[in-house]
């Protein structure tokens, strides 16, 4: 089982309605084991389609795994035409419906006998469970002893399958754990076509893999190599190499967050934040409060977008912002040392900025976000200019915030 196609289904997804993560999350989890994969497909709710995105898939891949299409509706499609697929009847799973009809008796919600198809499965399939939902998934042989599964396309309950379930029975299917060596550089402040032009000096040998993922603002680097245990000293050799050419730029590794990163140095240091933002409208807090324990060191936050809010709730003076304007040097000072004064944490956080698409002048283009910092070792200011809408701007500005916090707390 090395190479593996992911398969998406759903009208939204074709239409543009929906942005399809759940593919990027299986494909950089199968990556990460060492498999190859070698297509992504989506196709609408429609059976035809589904046929021939399956028969593409089995012929060019040992692992296909599929999202959407369990639920109880008419354009819920899946495991009815897989079953038409490989030949083979629906089987009703007694035990199944009988847990769906006490998930619905228990919540108080109706119970009606569509619901049924969520408990007919291929003959012969293995159920994977839905902790996250009321529709389990499957695993089953094609005629060709390829591997198909087939996963809800609900993403909080495709990764809970996927980690549960999937992963663990991919990792003893291959027996080849010993074989893959990997890590993950988590980096800001280089592009992604800059990064690749400094890695350039690096050969890499057959066997090794250099993933770069995108995903605005964040961009990482992933090192693969395959080879059992003689290949784990080429891959610590070139995991060294890649630190010293890029060591400035890298805040972290694996799945960590730059968030999760921040609330752990906040915790070790016993310190703690507040953030006053305008442009960014919040989602700072909400990055650094998406993190569990945040309590240990998530002070207050205030969204401040007009003058009179930074006034009133900040002690911003009148008069600096009639002088300054409030996207200067001097404004974001005085945010971040309002809400530091009035919280008492050990940090405050001014961000005020133009995020756009309007606002804009030639002496502060749209894209301008002055951040400030009132801390122990002294109050700083920053200023930076970032591309793109208004959503891009928030999460240059969101992202800008958390490394400098990490950076200070280093």
């Amino acid at each position: 089982m090395d190479k593996a196609v992911i398969l998406s289904t759903g009208d939204e997804l074709i239409t543009g309605r929906v942005v399809d993560t759940n593919s990027s999350f299986i494909a950089d989890k199968l990556i990460a084991l060492g498999l190859d994969v070698v297509a992504i497909l989506k196709v609408g709710d429609d059976k035809e389609r589904l046929l021939w995105a399956l028969q593409h898939g089995v012929e060019i891949g040992e692992l296909v795994i599929g999202t959407g299409g369990l639920g109880p509706t008419v354009d819920d499609l899946t495991t009815k035409t897989v079953a038409e697929f490989l030949g083979q009847e629906l089987e009703l799973h007694t035990d199944v419906a009988e847990a769906l009809k006490r998930r619905f008796e228990s919540r108080g919600r109706p119970w009606t006998q569509n619901n049924l198809k969520q408990a007919r499965f291929p003959e012969g399939a293995w159920l994977i469970p839905n902790p996250q939902g009321t529709a389990p998934g499957f695993r089953i042989r094609t005629r060709g002893q390829k591997w198909l599964i087939w996963l809800s396309g609900v993403p909080i309950e495709m990764m809970e399958m996927m980690h549960q379930s999937v992963l663990p029975w991919i990792k003893q299917e291959r027996k080849v754990d010993a074989e893959i060596s990997a890590c993950t550089f988590k980096i800001y402040g280089l592009t992604e076509s800059k990064l690749d032009e400094i890695l350039k000096p690096i050969d890499l040998p057959e066997g090794v893999r250099l993933s770069f993922r995108a995903h605005y603002p964040d961009l990482s680097l992933r090192l693969t190599v395959k080879g059992g245990k003689e290949s784990i000293e080429i891959f610590q050799g070139l995991r060294n190499r890649i630190q010293e050419l890029i060591q400035p730029y890298i805040y972290g590794d694996g799945d960590e967050t730059l968030e999760e990163i921040v609330g752990e140095l906040l915790r070790k240091k016993g310190w703690t934040v507040a953030l006053a933002e305008s442009c960014t409208g919040g989602t700072i807090s909400h990055r650094i409060t998406s993190v569990p324990g945040c309590s240990e060191y998530f002070k207050t936050a205030a969204v401040v977008y007009s003058n009179e809010a930074k006034i009133d709730l900040l002690g911003v003076k009148k008069s600096m912002l009639e002088q300054y304007g409030p996207v200067s040097r001097e404004i974001a000072l005085q945010m971040a040392q309002g809400i530091k004064r009035q919280s008492g944490a050990s940090l405050g956080l001014g961000v005020t900025g133009i995020a756009g698409p309007t606002g804009g002048s030639p002496e502060l283009p749209v894209g301008t976000v002055w951040i400030g910092m009132a801390q122990p070792q002294g109050d700083e200011t920053r200023c930076f200019h970032f591309q793109g809408d208004r959503g891009r701007v928030i999460q240059g500005a969101s992202q800008a915030a958390l490394h400098w916090l990490r950076t200070a707390l280093l």
